[in-house]
Order: structure tokens, then C-alpha cells, then sequence
């Protein structure tokens, strides 16, 4: 979660030229919000956790065809020794 300064952030938009009441009405909708906000490292590990997701069905699928090849194989083997022998 990101953190929000709100004193630092109200004192900012004050020395901006609003009034101290909007500035604190401002900074308090935005802190009302700061749960929903997310920081670089949050998407990283998001990222993270989605690459190894992604790896771990990559593998599956990879170890699937490896069998489907393989029972392919057999099956033509099999065709081909009762078609000619």
C-alpha cells in the first residue's frame, strides 16, 4: 500500500494558494482512496507471482505434449508393424 505524508500534502496545496479547509478536503478523499493505491513493488511482486504462475502451467503443458508425443508415436509404431508385418 502507499504511503500518503498528509500533513507534507496539505501544506503543499496550501502554498499553492487554496484555502487550509479545501486543502485538508482534498488530502482526506485522497487518503480515503490511499488503500486502493499501489506502489512499484507491489506490481512486482504481482509480476512475480504471475511469471511463476505462468512457469509452473508452462511446465505442465510442456510435460503433456511429451506424453501426447510419445503415445502418438506408439500409436503410429503399432499401425505401421500391423499394416506391413
Amino acid at each position: 500500500m502507499a504511503y500518503l505524508d498528509t500533513h507534507r500534502a496539505i501544506e503543499k496545496i496550501i502554498a499553492t494558494g487554496v484555502s487550509k479547509e479545501t486543502a485538508e478536503a482534498i488530502v482526506d478523499t485522497i487518503s480515503n482512496k490511499n488503500d486502493e493505491l499501489v506502489t512499484k513493488n507491489d506490481l512486482k511482486l504481482e509480476i512475480s507471482e504471475l511469471r511463476a504462475e505462468i512457469k509452473s502451467e508452462m511446465n505442465i503443458i510442456t510435460h503433456n505434449m511429451k506424453w501426447q508425443t510419445a503415445m502418438g508415436l506408439l500409436i503410429l509404431g503399432l499401425l505401421i508393424k500391423n499394416l506391413f508385418f
